[in-house]
């Protein structure tokens, strides 16, 4: 028989069925299906390396999984070192770790949004102040209809939106500073060869003239 799914406004809510990470590893069943979260069995190797043993196995789980949520048709998920399976849609999974956490904040961090790739934006609010916002120029615009204003100190309604920079002008004049910056490393770069060239003239004819110098020492006139 399909599990009862403990749900609220379909996937997404579910109400006393989350498991904290303490209570997963201390083998707390999932509170939706009756599993358990980590089980450290092992992960499951590539069907093609199960043994015979672990092919009954496997496919006991499988038939068990498909006879418990018969009708989810939705992703699974299950923990690293762990064999047991759950439903996307009913089974919750548990919180991440600190130091997963972590990881994901770390490529938020190192991800950068070229500035020249946003829309500038003014919204008109209900108290009649303005305020700007960037929008990524992908998006047709503000995705909110409200929006804090800092000056009442206040969440205000949103009247109206005008795009006042387009990204592409910004791509322009973005592309047009690399062209300056570039142009400008050029001069500095030949300025440079020029006086290597100057330089290496210069030590040349230091060279030649203590080579003659020698000579003249070796070689007294009569």
């Amino acid at each position: 028989m399909p599990i009862e799914r403990r749900l609220v406004a379909g996937n997404g809510s579910r109400r006393g069925c989350t498991l904290t990470r303490e209570e997963a590893a201390a083998g707390e069943p999932c509170r939706a299906c009756g599993l358990p979260v980590i089980d450290r069995l092992g992960n499951w190797p590539g069907t093609m390396y199960l043994s015979p043993e672990d092919r009954i196995e496997y496919d006991a789980a499988e038939a068990r999984f498909k006879e418990m949520h018969p009708d989810c048709e939705s992703h699974r998920w299950s923990i690293s070192g762990s064999r047991a399976t759950h439903c996307g849609f009913c089974c919750p999974p548990i919180p991440f770790s600190d130091a997963q956490l972590e990881a994901v904040a770390q490529i938020f961090r190192n991800s950068k949004t070229r500035e020249e790739d946003l829309d500038i934006w003014e919204r008109t609010l209900t108290c009649g102040h303005t305020i700007q916002r960037t929008v990524h120029r992908t998006n047709s615009g503000p995705g909110f209809s409200t929006e804090h204003c800092e000056q009442c100190d206040m969440t205000r309604g949103v009247v109206s939106s005008e795009k006042i920079v387009d990204a592409a002008s910004r791509q322009r004049d973005a592309q047009r500073k690399r062209d300056e910056q570039v142009a400008k490393a050029e001069r500095e770069v030949a300025k440079a060869e020029k006086a290597a060239r100057n330089a290496r003239k210069k030590l040349d004819e230091l060279r030649k003239g203590r080579t003659l110098a020698s000579t003249d020492e070796h070689y007294p006139a009569p």
